[in-house]
């Protein structure tokens, strides 16, 4: 019993995991790590065996052969030798035989004709390799077919090849050209072969300026780009001799600036016009996205069709047509170039009717979304077809290609079988002029669309309820997972707020609606995704582990699911990181803690944010301060309750002209509004100016000041009128405020 008065010691913190669960997620990820070094190995030895390296079977010798390239001890020997010695034949040996000399010049020539043939027939097989990948894009079925022929010594007529072959390309099969020859480097082809490959195409490079006039630059580019990415020692400038042409010449002083020159790496990199361009989703999107914004600020059609002809995607115009009609949606100013563009592009079959139609499906199916960031988009979006439609902009278009809601808004209400869209669609009926419909398609696709809708609304209302309700409403409790990683991805790329609130949904939502098993699934496939994920949001790897151990201390989710989602995880993928990072969170002291405040508290009550609101509009009296109060709104980040700054801002006017002019003359009372209400002006105007109070929050709030002014006559005395009057004639003369 501790003695009277004595302090009594507070127990340590204990680390969550316990020693068994700590001891079983170490051996899963020891085995990972395993399974790592393993393929590691693998790559080397086959990268080892790609370069030509001979190494002894034994434990003894170096492996080396002799010196004149006979076979020493523990060696195999020489190998156009039996072992006797050099038998070299000698004309003025005494024991010279002719036959044995024609004997040799026969084996000679058909080794010669042997190794013709080899070379001819790895060419054919070479050429429909790179054709291929062109093609498809993938490394792998590159490197898999190459090891397939088996035979590393001819490396370079590969590497030949597919330079020669981008040369007369785009510059996407450049760049591709490109990141193969940087991910096959030392693995499938070795250093030696690459070299041999370029110094063949320097010696050929007068051919290549018959096909290529511009050869001597574009090649000048492919080596640059290569020792930039250590495929190539810059000493390789040395072996372009200027003395062999002009082209030579010509050749070698463009490497030597190219490499010379300050930021040459950065600017090398980017010589194809970006890294990824073409071959990486995302970067063919930003590319698409930089034509489109060049276009719609220069309204230069001939110039967007020739960045569009540069890409070489004609599969991927869709993407196009897609941004063009929701900048279009976006923005009505911009509706006409939008049309004068996809008609030009039409035009001239530039886009296909196929690319048409399923640029025009993605932005129809994807409307519903839309219109819950914009009420108008569906209006707006049958506007803009209107006008393509009298710009024939969509005229070889088939109703079955453009989908259900494609169809009813192209088409005047008739759907791909040419019947009447049916009321009761979510939209008005095309064919009355009112909005296209807007239904979603069935199955996945309709589920990720509701999900995301919900987790939007979810953001700015913070009610759990009414996420439980929607995902019950659908019913479809096998594609919870797909929710799970849809809510953790959306808030990965935002601020700690929605992260907190995501945090506090999945507490909600398990086990009542979302199982622990569909929880579990939802991880894995985070965890499977991590790679993709990073490339978005760079920080993923830390968030992802935040996210993963906060539902452990939430009792979300078991500690064992930490070992045993290890072994479905890919070794060399960023998930066992993320794995590792979230159990050594967890087993660390205060580990705890520091999960369950991991988001800071971002998420704040409903009453927190409007007393947030309302106590920087307090401050603002007092210090009048705008650039505080839009600092405060932004942190808040709670753009959905942004009308509270309204009411407050308008009830501040209330409070300062209350009882100051009551009996007054009307000259003065209006003197004396003025500079009552004056400071809350400036506030609304120069928040609506910079964005932070948007149109409809500015309606809002004074619609709510107008629907309450009998209460706050009560508060404020009959006054309030005329203050509420003054402002609101203010704000519509000076136009943050639109009429009624």
């Amino acid at each position: 019993m501790p003695r009277d008065g004595a302090a009594v010691a507070s127990p340590k913190p204990a680390p969550f995991l316990t020693d068994e669960q700590r001891a079983a997620l170490d051996a899963a990820l020891r085995d990972k790590e395993q399974e790592q070094a393993k393929a590691r190995a693998a790559a080397n030895h086959k990268a080892a065996a790609a370069s030509g390296e001979r190494k002894s079977r034994s434990a003894k010798g170096p492996g080396g052969a002799k010196k004149a390239g006979a076979g020493g001890k523990w060696t195999w020997g020489s190998l156009l030798t039996n072992g006797a010695g050099d038998e070299t034949l000698d004309r003025n040996d005494p024991n010279y035989d002719s036959e044995e000399d024609e004997k040799h010049v026969v084996l000679l020539r058909n080794h010669q004709a042997a190794l013709r043939q080899e070379v001819a027939a790895y060419k054919e097989e070479v050429r429909s390799i790179v054709e291929e990948y062109f093609c498809s894009g993938s490394v792998a079925d590159v490197a898999d077919s190459l090891e397939d022929l088996g035979a590393p010594h001819l490396g370079h007529y590969f590497v030949k090849r597919l330079v020669t072959a981008a040369l007369d390309r785009k510059d996407r099969e450049r760049e591709m050209a490109s990141t193969l020859l940087s991910s096959l480097y030392a693995e499938v082809l070795a250093p030696e072969q690459v070299s041999k490959g370029f110094v063949s195409l320097f010696t050929s490079l007068p051919d290549l300026v018959l096909d290529v006039p511009d050869a001597p630059e574009l090649l000048s580019r492919f080596v640059a780009r290569a020792v930039v990415d250590d495929v190539l020692p810059p000493a390789i400038v040395a072996a372009i001799d200027p003395e062999a042409g002009p082209e030579s010449k010509d050749l070698r002083s463009r490497c030597e600036a190219a490499l010379a020159g300050r930021h040459s790496a950065e600017k090398v990199l980017r010589c194809w016009g970006g890294a990824g361009t073409g071959t990486s989703y995302a970067d063919t999107k930003a590319a698409i996205s930089s034509l489109l914004a060049e276009y719609l600020a220069a309204h230069d059609g001939a110039e967007a069709s020739r960045r569009l002809r540069e890409l070489g995607l004609p599969f991927f115009h869709h993407e196009l047509v897609k941004q063009a009609l929701v900048a279009a949606i976006d923005t009505p100013t911009q509706v006409d170039a939008v049309v004068a563009l996809l008609a030009r592009l039409s035009s001239t079959g530039e886009a296909s009717a196929s690319q048409l139609a399923r640029g025009l499906r993605r932005v129809a199916d994807n409307l519903a979304d839309m219109v819950l960031d914009c009420p108008a988009a569906g209006e707006r979006f049958a506007a803009v077809l209107a006008a393509a439609k009298a710009a024939n902009v969509f005229a070889d278009v088939d109703a079955e290609d453009v989908g259900a809601n494609g169809a009813a808004a192209l088409f005047n209400g008739a759907d791909a079988s040419g019947a009447a869209t049916p009321p009761g669609s979510n939209g008005a009926d095309a064919a009355a002029g009112g909005p296209a419909a807007v239904s979603m398609p069935p199955g996945v696709a309709a589920f990720k669309a509701a999900s995301l809708a919900a987790l939007r609304e979810y953001f700015a209302s913070q009610d759990a309820g009414e996420v439980a309700n929607r995902l019950v409403a659908l019913e479809e409790p096998g594609l919870h997972p797909l929710f799970v990683k849809a809510a953790v991805s959306l808030a990965l790329d935002r601020k700690d707020r929605e992260r907190e609130l995501v945090s506090k949904l999945l507490v909600a939502l398990v086990p009542e609606v979302i199982s622990h098993e569909a929880l579990a699934g939802g991880f894995t496939r985070l965890l499977t995704a991590a790679d993709d994920l990073a490339l978005d949001v760079p920080d993923a790897v830390r968030l992802l582990s935040l996210f993963l151990g906060r539902a452990v201390v939430d009792e979300l989710l078991p500690p064992a699911f930490l070992a045993q989602v290890v072994p479905s995880l890919d070794a060399e993928g960023m998930g066992v990181a993320v794995v590792r990072s979230a159990g050594i969170t967890l087993g660390a002291r205060h580990g705890t803690e520091r999960l369950v405040n991991c988001w800071h508290g971002g998420a704040l009550e409903l009453g927190a944010v409007r007393s947030s609101i309302r106590d920087a509009i307090a401050e603002y009296g007092t210090s009048g301060d705008v650039a505080e109060v839009a600092r405060c709104l932004r942190d808040l980040d709670a753009a959905a309750y942004n009308h509270e700054a309204v009411v407050a801002a308008v009830e501040l006017a209330f409070t300062r002209y209350h009882g100051k002019a009551q009996g007054a003359e009307a000259e003065a009372a209006a003197s004396s509004v003025e500079a009552s209400a004056a400071p809350s002006v400036a506030l609304l105007a120069a928040l609506a100016g910079q964005g932070v109070v948007t149109p409809t929050q500015l309606a809002t709030g004074f619609g709510r000041i107008t629907a309450a002014l009998n209460d706050e006559v009560m508060d404020f005395g009959t006054s309030a009128q005329a203050v509420l009057d003054w402002i609101t004639e203010r704000g519509r003369a000076e136009g943050w405020l639109a009429a009624a």
